[in-house]
């Protein structure tokens, strides 16, 4: 089975996990054993952000972290060198919202990432593997860390025109940035359409949790982007037959921003190519298929577009693809032509459609700006090319098996 390998290089405005290993000083405490169930649960002072603990077969560790701003953005992880850990989310009544084992497909470590509620605090839960329902099924024994890091959704400056648009920078100056994001070079396996490297955007660890099951909380992805709430949701719709639940999972994505000006005719482009871990070809029920997406807005709201690049249910456009993931769809092209003088920011992403079981991908290159004749008012707004690649259904290859 191929597992995914990211070369991570520095990047800027960008909240990756490199930024977040600086956006707190950890204040450690140590696990109290009194806290195997919910009613017992270990309430950790204010200010702590890191538990050093131990699991012991059997026994479920339970936490709750305290005044938290809420609306912030949370990333909740578990590091181990001896056991694999299951981490779980819960809400005031000690209910399971939210279960992670493996934070991507090469990591047996779990994460979970979101927003904070409006109670500003985190219930969390530490079990074993395949502990599911944190009912303490598993012979896990040994010591765990589990560390908090809280930060606000990064917000994009305007620029007067696209910076660092190739990403030849070597790294994210120009964009913002929210997930998982990192700067790929030929060791990758793809090969960049133009210069040296290219942006890879992961639903794998550090991507943020998207499609809330609480309806009081927004979608960090979508509201990053200045989405309207659903929209993702709804850009590859399901079959009418409900799926089956699997355990309290959430789907997962990644997003890159810029926001520019620009002048009416001139067209922007960028080269793409999704890349996933989905086991496509297969039809089965509801649409799940992991899926990459752009949207494009003006910032006096004339301009407001969201649609599919590609999802992993487009099995007939997808190949073998030469890097660690599965398959891929190659380069294509996108292309829109700026119909009036303004600020526009382009946003690029990809997602999960129903869970978080298997990573996919998007590669992006080659963004530009370029002059051309202004066009008829009459055809301005014809010009939108999306190409999407069409929607299927796949079926989930990797369950909770660590």
């Amino acid at each position: 089975m191929k597992v995914l390998s990211f070369l991570a290089i520095s990047t800027a405005c960008s909240i990756s996990l490199s930024f977040l290993a600086k956006a707190q000083a950890a204040s450690i405490v140590l696990e109290s054993e009194n806290n195997h169930s919910f009613a017992t649960r270990q309430f950790l002072p204010t200010g702590i952000s890191t538990v050093d603990g131990q699991l012991s077969p059997g026994n479920v560790d339970y936490y709750t972290f305290p005044d938290i701003d809420p609306g912030k953005l949370f990333d909740v992880q578990v590091n181990s060198n001896t056991v694999d850990s299951l981490l779980g989310l819960l809400d005031h009544s000690g209910k399971i919202r939210e279960i992670n084992d493996d934070r991507s497909d090469f990591s047996f470590l779990p994460e979970l990432t979101g927003i904070v509620p409006t109670s500003g605090s985190l219930n969390l839960a530490v079990s074993g593997l395949r502990d599911t329902n944190l009912a303490g099924e598993h012979s896990e024994s040994g010591s765990y860390t589990l560390s908090l890091k809280t930060f606000s959704l990064p917000q994009p400056s305007t620029n007067t025109t696209l910076i660092n648009s190739g990403f030849e920078n070597g790294d994210f100056t120009g964009w913002t940035t929210l997930g998982k994001n990192t700067i790929e070079t030929s060791v990758f396996g793809s090969g960049s359409t133009q210069g040296k490297y290219e942006a890879l955007l992961s639903t794998g660890g550090g991507s943020f949790a998207t499609k809330p099951n609480d309806p009081n909380e927004s979608d960090p992805i979508e509201e990053f982007l200045g989405l309207q709430t659903g929209s993702l949701d709804n850009l590859v719709p399901g079959l009418p037959v409900p799926p089956p639940s699997p355990p309290a999972q959430l789907p997962h994505g990644s997003a890159i921003q810029q926001k520019f000006t620009a002048k009416a005719g001139e067209i922007l482009t960028f080269d793409w190519n999704f890349l996933t871990n989905e086991l496509a070809g297969t039809v089965v029920g509801p649409s799940l298929a992991d899926f990459s997406f752009v949207s494009l807005n003006s910032s006096d709201g004339l301009i407001s577009s969201l649609s599919e690049l590609a999802n992993a249910g487009s099995f007939q456009s997808l190949m073998t693809s030469r890097t660690q993931f599965f398959q891929e769809t190659g380069f294509h092209t996108f292309s829109f032509t700026i119909p009036t003088d303004g600020t526009y920011t382009l946003g690029l992403g990809v997602s999960n459609k129903f869970d978080n079981f298997t990573d996919s991908g998007l590669l992006v290159d080659n963004v530009k700006l370029e002059p051309t004749s202004v066009p008829e008012p009459t055809a301005v707004l014809g010009v939108l090319v999306f190409g999407t690649l069409g929607a299927g259904s796949v079926l989930k290859r990797k369950w909770l098996a660590g």
